[in-house]
């Protein structure tokens, strides 16, 4: 059961009802939950609390509902890269080998508050969309176009030759301040390894390096804190927030 794609909690099921009703298996059930069209084609399941706990666990707010959704489809790069030739704003972030499924989760649900067009990753070194991605993204995962590609380097140059800038957070004597950087109608934010940070490669395939301001009391934002912070900042100057 461990290994299902899971959303739990009323207000989340309700609105992933609404918006992907049709990438929902079952729902499980142990209190009252009205849904408001029945014209639906998944099963609604009256189960005990004790079912709904083995499924998602006893030490989460499931409030009684859960929703088993299906897979997560990745899109194509190539299908990415014929969208990306308007000139629109774009914002787009490629993610250099994130393992910890917690931080993906939270960066997906970033991404999406935040604008972001699309999510690039690894085929490998690279956790993948998993149920605790999906839980921890709140369902997010499902509104945002993620590709994963073989070379972060390639799909870069690739980035590069449809107008984008490539902007690596790295802090080394190169590094601007984010805050005085004159970010590009195209932007791509690359935000690396919990541990090792940004590869040496795809920093050098990068237009410049950024860092995110701090007092430096300790040593680094967490991934995915970094990642709300200078999404928010580019998403801003853009003009992806309205």
């Amino acid at each position: 059961m461990e290994n299902l794609s899971l959303i739990y909690g009323k207000h989340a099921v309700k609105e992933f009802i609404k918006k992907h009703p049709n990438l929902i298996k079952k729902i499980y059930v142990s209190s009252d939950f009205k849904i408001d069209k029945l014209n639906h084609e998944f099963q609604i399941l009256k189960v005990d609390l004790k079912k709904i706990e083995n499924l998602v666990g006893n030490e989460v707010n499931h409030q009684g509902v859960v929703a088993e959704v299906k897979e997560f489809n990745y899109k194509p790069f190539g299908e990415v890269l014929k969208e990306m030739a308007d000139d629109e704003p774009k914002l787009v972030l490629i993610l250099d080998q994130i393992q910890d499924p917690y931080n993906f989760g939270a960066i997906i649900r970033s991404s999406s508050l935040l604008g972001v067009d699309q999510i690039v990753i690894l085929d490998h070194k690279q956790v993948f969309v998993n149920s605790t991605v999906v839980k921890t993204s709140a369902g997010t995962v499902y509104d945002m176009n993620i590709s994963k590609v073989t070379n972060l380097s390639n799909a870069i140059k690739d980035l590069q030759k449809k107008g984008f800038w490539i902007y690596s957070t790295h802090l080394n004597s190169e590094s601007c301040d984010m805050r005085k950087v004159d970010f590009a109608n195209k932007t791509a934010i690359v935000i690396g390894n919990e541990h090792k940070g940004v590869s040496e490669l795809v920093m050098k395939n990068s237009d410049m390096n950024v860092f995110i301001p701090s007092t430096n009391t300790i040593d680094s934002y967490n991934a995915n804190v970094a990642t709300s912070l200078i999404l928010f900042h580019v998403a801003n100057y853009i003009g992806k927030l309205k």
